[in-house]
C-alpha cells in the first residue's frame, strides 16, 4: 500500500479560532481527497491562511564560516 502525497498541510497555528471550510478536514490533505473536491472548494483551501501546499519550513540554523567550506 502505498503512501498518499500530500496536497496541502494544515497549520493549526494559523488557525486558532479553529475555522472550518464545509467539508474538508482540520488536518493535511493527500491529493486524492484535494482532487475529489469542487473546484470552488479547491481554490476556498488555497486562500485560506491555515492551509499550505508546502510543509512548513523549519528555522534556519545560523551558519558558521567553516561550515560553508
Amino acid at each position: 500500500m502505498s503512501e498518499s502525497k500530500i496536497a496541502r498541510y494544515y497549520v493549526e497555528s494559523a488557525n486558532p479560532d479553529g475555522a472550518s471550510l464545509p467539508g474538508v478536514p482540520l488536518g493535511d490533505i493527500t491529493q486524492e481527497q484535494f482532487d475529489a473536491l469542487p473546484v470552488w472548494l479547491q481554490l476556498s483551501i488555497d486562500a485560506s491562511p491555515f492551509f499550505r501546499k508546502t510543509p512548513a519550513r523549519e528555522p534556519s540554523k545560523p551558519t558558521t564560516k567553516a561550515e560553508k567550506e
